[in-house]
């Protein structure tokens, strides 16, 4: 590697970092690329080089945040069997808010990430993959109910994002957020072990399964 290359990659880690820092301390709202050109002592035409805006930023942070994340629950879910992997995978979610709050905000919307939820849906689309792996492979071991994917990952993601929310409450705390994640986990999963029986009737005559002689 040349050394104008090494210098290349250097300011880069250093815009992101900066960006970083800027934001655990004062939140996403005060990242600018004037204020992170001043941090790391550089005109902001530097930084342009690099980002050319405070959005090109984000979304680099962005992609490394879902990497984070999906490393995490793949991690957790590793060395368990299928039928507790939506519950190491849901504490694993619930961590990373805790740990690291500021890309959480940037995964989940958070005020100031300035990156619509369509960008935000497309980088997180590994993590939603896992997912619903994770919910296939439950439901295989089970023997559960037939279940909606989409549903199912929409449910959880809404409920733990909930959760996280709730686990940033300084009087609260993740220690709770993680009880109530065994327990909505437990009821999400009963519900698709066993839905009641007007869940069942909602069904159309191409979802039931044909009586012998049936047309």
């Amino acid at each position: 590697m040349g050394k104008r290359e090494e210098v290349r990659r250097r300011t880069f880690a250093e815009i992101l970092d900066t960006a970083g820092r800027m934001a655990e301390a004062e939140g996403w709202q005060a990242v600018t690329i004037r204020r992170i050109a001043a941090e790391i002592g550089y005109s902001a035409p530097v930084i342009y080089q690099h980002f050319p805006s405070k959005s090109a930023v984000l979304r680099e942070l962005l992609e490394r945040a879902n990497a984070d994340l999906l490393e995490r629950m793949q991690s957790a879910v590793t060395d368990g069997p299928s039928s507790r992997a939506p519950y190491l995978a849901a504490a694993a979610y619930l961590e990373f808010a805790r740990s690291q709050p500021g890309p959480y905000q940037l995964v989940s919307g958070g005020a100031g990430t300035d990156i619509d939820a369509s960008t935000r849906r497309a980088a997180a689309a590994e993590v939603l993959a896992f997912t619903r792996r994770v919910v296939r492979a439950w439901a295989a071991e089970t023997g559960a109910e037939p279940v909606d994917l989409d549903d199912a990952c929409d449910l959880l993601w809404g409920t733990l994002h909930g959760l996280a929310g709730i686990g940033s409450i300084e009087d609260v705390g993740f220690d709770r957020a993680l009880h109530l994640a065994e327990q909505a986990v437990s009821a999400l999963l009963g519900y698709w072990s066993a839905p009641p029986p007007n869940a069942r009737a909602h069904r159309t005559s191409a979802d039931r399964p044909k009586v012998r002689g049936e047309k």
